[in-house]
């Protein structure tokens, strides 16, 4: 039996990862490892699960971090992202290897420079391994592999909900940090071979996700997929690469509109009361507004636009992965279609499905076939798409 650690498991997005994992690894052993499992009721439910258990950790305590490593073959990083080099740094000191989200392009290459040092000690790092980053890379590997050359990577994450309407004024799909940090700080493109940023919110393109998800108006923003994709096929000559994101409509409008104003903002502002950080004060708002989650019922789908030649001849692949939520288990297609991901791949690291040691990225480490069937067994279906009218 192995055991896989899921640090920052008492969050929402960890919880989902302990879920899957408990229902589908039940050969091995999983940990919560997380500074909040006390009085944690959603923690306590799941370590009744035989093959559960929960410790605390205090994440900026590396003492702390790596004695809990070490008791982990693999762990799936699903802290905050700016903790994945500490992470990372402590996984090496316990022997353990390593999964995460992803780093939003700068964190991410600050990431892939311990290569090495994963390599020397035969241990595996799969960064960036959610849904996007992580999915997308993989559907970019599974059309790129039938190319000779590949010019351009597209790809694009929309959503719709059809759910009955919550009265909550803005309730964020996930981190509201990361989602101020994709709104507010500078996407970055990969262009005619040249990494530049852009402002996200003046790059506004209607993506066509097909039904019922449809057309929605998506934005550039900062996005791992780029940090990596033009690293992985600079020898078939990619020359752009992009990622946009399409939230629905209502709340891409809402948090638009936070960010215009400010609240994006993570220095303290100087007011005639004092200082105050326009990010803490909104999180702190929001907070205090009575949620009642309503029962699931949304679509997400992931959209890669592959084109480049084969035999001389041009080719255009259009890879979708549709993400279904699960009313069963009570998890939205968002959060599944991010929390399965790292679930399959940690399962696959410590199964030996993963052959490569090192700090690689999905597109390198994770073989497209193995990964698709895991996940259609979880109500996530893959399309391909060759050279057939495809509106964009």
């Amino acid at each position: 039996m192995q055991t896989i650690i899921v640090l920052g498991g008492a969050g929402a997005m960890g919880q989902i990862i302990v879920q899957d994992l408990a229902d589908t690894a039940k050969d091995h052993k999983i940990i919560i490892g997380d500074f909040n499992i006390e009085g944690n009721a959603r923690i306590a439910e799941l370590t009744m699960r035989p093959n559960v258990t929960a410790e605390k950790v205090d994440i900026k305590n590396e003492e702390s971090l790596v004695a809990l490593l070490k008791k982990g073959q693999c762990v799936v990083n699903s802290a905050p992202y700016y903790f994945n080099v500490d992470v990372m740094k402590a996984a090496l000191k316990a022997g353990c290897s390593y999964v995460d989200l992803g780093g939003l392009y700068h964190m991410t290459m600050k990431q892939l420079p311990l290569h090495e040092e994963f390599k020397k000690q035969k241990l595996f790092a799969v960064i960036g391994m959610g849904a996007a980053p992580g999915t997308t890379n993989i559907l970019a590997a599974a059309a790129a592999r039938d190319l000779d050359k590949v010019e351009l990577i597209d790809i694009a994450c929309g959503s719709a909900d059809f759910a009955e309407a919550s009265s909550h004024p803005f309730f964020p799909p996930y981190m509201l940090d990361t989602l101020f940090d994709e709104y507010s700080k500078d996407a970055m493109i990969f262009e005619n071979g040249v990494a530049e940023g852009r402002n996200p919110l003046t790059m506004q393109k209607n993506i066509e996700f097909g039904e019922p998800v449809g057309t929605q108006p998506a934005i550039y923003t900062l996005h791992s997929e780029v940090a990596t994709l033009p690293l992985t096929y600079k020898d078939k000559g990619i020359k752009n690469c992009y990622f946009r994101l399409a939230l629905p409509r209502e709340f891409h409008e809402k948090l638009k509109l936070f960010v215009e104003l400010g609240f994006g903002k993570t220095e303290a502002i100087e007011t005639g009361e004092g200082k105050f950080h326009p990010r803490k004060i909104l999180a702190h708002m929001i907070a205090q507004i009575p949620y009642v989650k309503p029962a699931v019922n949304d679509i997400e789908i992931l959209r890669v636009d592959v084109k480049g030649t084969k035999g001389g001849e041009d080719v255009h692949i259009v890879m979708l992965e549709t993400a279904h939520s699960d009313p069963k288990r009570d998890i939205g297609a968002g959060d599944l279609n991010t929390g399965v991901p790292p679930s399959i791949v940690a399962q696959m690291i410590v199964d030996g499905k993963i052959k490569e040691h090192g700090v690689l990225p999905p597109e390198v480490a994770v073989d497209p076939d193995l990964f698709f069937a895991e996940l259609e067994k979880r109500n996530c279906t893959i399309k391909k798409v060759v050279n057939e009218a495809v509106k964009s």
